[in-house]
């Protein structure tokens, strides 16, 4: 009941800043009524007609005339009404033109329309252009070459991005001279810039020749390479000064900073007598970068002599120590679940950037409401609050010799009281190595992991697992030895000790300007091994309670499964303002050697504020069952789809802010029983949702209160909800950033 009233105050509260919006967008008075005075016309519709070569949306960009558009067109988040201005618009008319030229289409016209409507209070804008044919390279020619070699030069002539019959435009010449700066400042020619080069072009009609005059300056090699570690706090004539002598890197460090010189000298790529390179500067600057205990890196060019280049690499460092506090807000079980966390970190821990982190996390739930027990009666089972308890350290060994690579060691501790009357403690240890494949992946391989998990039941878990897990699981609830065991296999204390690959690829570095960015995540995981190999061939013992059939070590169960979860995202940017997101999802996961089942903690789940956000986290599948208490358990198989759009149109601390229409399409499936994968289930049983969200920019990100309707619930005798579809029938999830 407290779930559905706040549903529904959410809801009117919605309504009721939507209709105060409309109000004000529509120009009336909140106080009177009265309609406001008479203002000058503005534009309703832009349109362009005849564009081939230039986009509409890149047309719109560069002119200062604009539509006046509300949210969806209901008159929202409108803003203040832009009178039409003629010589605004004719000066746009002008841009327009002046782009095609730049495009290369000099003989284009542009002729416009202006329909007037609404007695004269609105205005239609039709922009006819003709382009006609573009001019288009017929000569190339360079010159100034003579001062390279011949590999040099037919490898820069291969290269070139102007070829004769292309169009002629000015933004290709530029493309072209940027590319020939870069490519002989990678050959030695550090001091090789813009005004190194004269363009001629020639046109007559609608050819064009160009001709490119180089002026290359002396060919260089680095000299001595000093590097200077500024204390920021600090003037440089402070006294306390380390010089050092590293791998060819000379070096002071000015104060009491602990910098180790290995780390200098490994990150910086070039060395004395190497030809100069701007490849191998940019890649000093991002391993430094990397390190993230410098806040400003740059590296000055001092002097040149005899053909050399001498060089400084400037290093000021950013707080070594820093705090930080958190608050943690969710709805993952129904009610309000609120926490907060404070971590603490070491930058530089023993001068090589080496990174200290510890931090400590609690969050509970307001009040003992409990939603996944309503098969229950009260006097049943205890009732519960929910909480997290988490404190967590790590360590971060940065690999000297190969930037962007690193060592790590992670110690964790947990304690939780899970709705499904469950009380868990969690110890871990772990050692992984992170590799940087390329700047485009990385690959993270947890080389050691062992955690132990101890479980206990609260008063009604009994209860529970007779109502809604039994017969999931294939027990009979009526069969109390069964019961017994299968409450007995939950509740064993037991170690997962798991090998972990991560591999993630994205080309978000290297899309320039961002158009369609994807994202392709594989996990996968082989847990049990070693202790399966000293159950094996080391652990001869017996021990009570447990057979040889038993996956046991000194007298603790061990789990054995094997886990593949890949996952692929793409955003499509449609326009500086709008989004089309997606994500795909496939879980599968599968006991092996001696274990009959998966451990409860690492199976996979589906609701939930990143997930399905028609059902509430943890609480869909698996299959057809209804029992949300089943849900929080997991399955071993699962399926994900998830669709949104993205608008933003008005601002909240200053950042983006707008709104999402969203749907979510799903499940998660047993691999045996009566709720198993197969594909008559996936077709029968997959579940659908659809919805809106709001999204409020922040500093931190944006806060998202996504509200979803369930189209179709696999748990109902008519799976299809739209017939029965209600207003205050929404399911409300909130979260911190994107959902992906």
């Amino acid at each position: 009941m407290n779930l559905f009233r706040f549903r529904v105050k959410a809801l009117t509260l919605i309504a009721l800043l939507l209709l105060l919006c409309a109000i004000i967008a529509n120009g009336y008075s909140i106080s009177t009524g009265e309609e406001r005075s008479t203002l000058p016309p503005f534009v309703t519709n832009i349109r362009f007609t005849g564009n081939k070569a230039i986009s509409d949306e890149e047309l719109r960009q560069i002119i200062a005339t604009s539509e006046h558009t509300t949210f969806l067109g209901l008159g929202l988040f409108g803003g203040a009404l832009k009178p039409f201005n003629q010589e605004e618009f004719e000066k746009d008319l002008s841009l327009i033109k002046k782009l095609y030229t730049y495009k290369g289409y000099f003989f284009s016209t542009v002729d416009t329309t202006i329909v007037r409507k609404g007695n004269g209070k609105k205005v239609d804008l039709k922009i006819l252009i003709r382009e006609h044919e573009p001019s288009r390279i017929d000569s190339l020619k360079y010159e100034g070459l003579e001062k390279i070699s011949k590999d040099c030069k037919a490898h820069y002539l291969d290269t070139r991005r102007l070829k004769v019959g292309d169009i002629f435009s000015v933004d290709r010449l530029i493309e072209e001279r940027n590319r020939t700066i870069s490519f002989f400042r990678e050959e030695g020619f550090a001091f090789f810039h813009e005004d190194s080069i004269r363009i001629k072009v020639d046109t007559v009609g609608n050819r064009a020749g160009v001709m490119f005059r180089l002026s290359l300056p002396e060919q260089l090699k680095y000299g001595t390479i000093h590097a200077v570690v500024h204390n920021p706090m600090r003037s440089d004539t402070a006294p306390g000064e380390k010089n050092f002598t590293k791998d060819n890197i000379s070096g002071k460090i000015i104060g009491k900073q602990n910098i180790s010189p290995d780390l200098i000298a490994s990150a910086i790529e070039y060395r004395p007598g190497k030809v100069t390179r701007q490849t191998l500067e940019q890649h000093t600057l991002q391993n430094f970068g990397i390190t993230n205990i410098f806040s400003s890196i740059y590296i000055t060019p001092d002097s040149v002599r005899n053909g050399a280049l001498f060089t400084t690499v400037h290093l000021e460092t950013a707080p070594r120590h820093q705090i930080e506090p958190k608050l943690l807000v969710d709805n993952r079980y129904g009610a309000l679940f609120f926490g907060g966390s404070l971590a603490y970190e070491n930058k530089n821990l023993l001068g090589g950037a080496e990174q200290f982190h510890t931090s400590a996390e609690f969050g509970t739930q307001v009040g003992d409401n409990n939603t996944l027990l309503g098969n229950l009666d009260p006097t049943q089972y205890a009732k519960v609050i929910p909480y997290e308890f988490n404190l967590k350290s790590s360590l971060i060994l940065p690999v000297l010799k190969k930037p962007g690579n690193a060592y790590s060691v992670t110690a964790e501790y947990a304690s939780t009281i899970q709705p499904v009357l469950l009380s868990t403690q969690n110890g871990l240890i772990r050692g992984s190595y992170n590799a940087k494949l390329s700047p485009s992946s990385h690959l993270t391989f947890d080389f050691f992991e062992v955690e132990l998990i101890k479980s206990d039941s609260l008063r009604g878990f009994k209860q529970l697992f007779k109502t809604n897990l039994a017969q999931n699981i294939g027990i009979n609830p009526a069969n109390s030895a069964a019961v017994n065991a299968g409450i007995d296999s939950l509740l064993q204390t037991h170690i997962d000790q798991t090998f972990r690959l991560r591999y993630n690829y994205t080309n978000r570095q290297n899309t320039l300007p961002p158009k369609t960015i994807w994202n392709f995540d594989l996990l996968l995981e082989d847990c049990g091994t070693i202790p399966w190999l000293i159950d094996k061939y080391l652990d001869k013992k017996n021990y009570i309670g447990f057979t040889d059939q038993d996956p046991q070590i000194f007298g603790t169960t061990y789990t054995q499964y094997i886990k593949a979860e890949p996952s692929l995202s793409v955003i499509e940017n449609i326009t500086p303002q709008s989004q089309l997101a997606s994500r795909g999802q496939i879980g599968w996961m599968t006991p092996w050697g001696k274990a009959e089942s998966t451990p409860q903690e690492r199976r996979l789940f589906a609701g939930g504020a990143n997930s399905m956000r028609g059902w509430l986290f943890n609480t869909l599948g698996p299959g057809s069952s209804a029992s949300h208490a089943a849900s929080n358990f997991g399955a071993d198989i699962k399926l994900e789809l998830n669709v949104e759009y993205r608008v933003k149109f008005f601002k909240f601390f200053h950042q983006p802010s707008g709104v999402t229409f969203f749907s979510d399409m799903g499940n998660i499936w047993d691999r045996t029983g009566a709720y198993a994968f197969s594909p008559e289930s996936m077709i029968n049983n997959y579940a659908w949702d659809a919805g809106v969200g709001v999204r409020l920019g922040s500093p931190i990100g944006p806060f998202r209160f996504d509200f979803a309707y369930k189209l179709r619930d696999p748990t109902e005798n008519k799976a299809w909800r739209i017939s029965t579809w209600k207003l205050n029938d929404v399911t409300f999830n909130f979260g911190i950033g994107e959902a992906f």
